[in-house]
């Protein structure tokens, strides 16, 4: 019986490595064209043989591991732990929706807390600094990537082209504490400086490794608006993305889904500058439990006034 067990867990292992190489292939494949179905990966196959009945108790124990990590702040052991429950059972929506929604917010919130502790550290030792000079590149370095974390918690857009602006800040900004290096008695000085400036840098790993489990939950369930609207909602809401938030809410509202998604996908359309198109999408909600934000929507913007703040 032990036997069993131990070859059991020698093929969990084999096989995993295999099935996360190929989740990155076909995501590649499918991530601009997701209306069809995607074929087993190799191996997955053989490994609900082998799992069989075990696959829901894999699962639930990767789950408590993944607790542990949230608790403990280990957050990077999350992630291969998300994609290994998502293997175990791809077409489980809240796996794919939990893991997305906990990158994207909870860690991505959990390290902007982070960073307020190194802004905090840096206040208490700001007045015994010696150099003037360099005092004063370390106030500056500190509010600007201070600024650049409220932004990104609060109202910075997380386009592409934006986030690549921010990596430019961060980036000068480690070059400049190199200086700091120079004294051992700047030594914590320079380690504070360090991981504050890596705090945004988290930050959107995490928001972007959100959304890039979300498009891989929905390469594996593209016929169900549920994804779409979560990947459609990140985008708008935390990614100020409404392009994007566009895209995927429109792709939401071709699978039967609840009446909210069309009222999200009518702000988005605004948010975008796409005003006649969120009227329309206001007057598809006339006659519904929207009914009445509908109407005063359709009212506003055809004043030509903003109807969503």
């Amino acid at each position: 019986m032990r036997r069993n067990w131990v070859r059991l867990f020698i093929a969990l292992i084999l096989f995993i490595p295999i099935g996360f190489l190929q989740v990155s292939i076909d995501y590649s494949k499918k991530l601009e064209n997701l209306e069809s179905n995607i074929l087993l990966m190799p191996g997955q196959m053989a490994g609900s043989l082998v799992l069989s009945g075990f696959k829901g108790l894999a699962a639930d124990l990767l789950w408590l591991n993944i607790e542990n990590y949230w608790h403990s702040g280990q957050h990077y052991k999350m992630l291969p732990l998300f994609e290994a429950i998502a293997w175990l059972q791809p077409n489980y929506i809240i796996v794919w929706a939990v893991g997305g929604w906990h990158m994207s917010y909870n860690i991505f919130s959990n390290v902007r807390s982070r960073g307020e502790n190194f802004y905090e550290e840096f206040k208490k030792i700001e007045g015994n600094i010696k150099d003037k000079s360099l005092k004063e590149k370390a106030e500056r370095i500190v509010g600007e990537i201070k600024n650049l974390i409220d932004g990104l918690s609060r109202d910075y857009e997380k386009t592409d082209k934006k986030i690549g602006e921010y990596f430019i800040i961060t980036d000068r900004c480690l070059g400049e504490i190199e200086v700091f290096k120079e004294n051992k008695e700047n030594k914590k000085l320079y380690e504070l400086l360090y991981g504050l400036i890596n705090v945004p840098v988290e930050m959107i790993f995490w928001y972007r490794n959100g959304i890039s489990f979300l498009k891989k939950g929905i390469a594996y369930n593209p016929d169900r608006y549920d994804l779409y609207f979560e990947l459609g909602w990140t985008y708008y809401h935390k990614g100020r993305d409404y392009p994007n938030a566009v895209r995927y809410l429109e792709k939401a509202t071709k699978f039967p889904h609840p009446e909210y998604v069309d009222d999200v996908l009518a702000h988005a359309y605004e948010k975008n500058g796409q005003i006649q198109l969120a009227i329309k999408q206001w007057e598809k909600l006339l006659g519904t439990s929207f009914d009445s934000i509908a109407k005063r929507a359709i009212e506003t913007l055809k004043k030509g006034e903003k109807f969503t703040p």
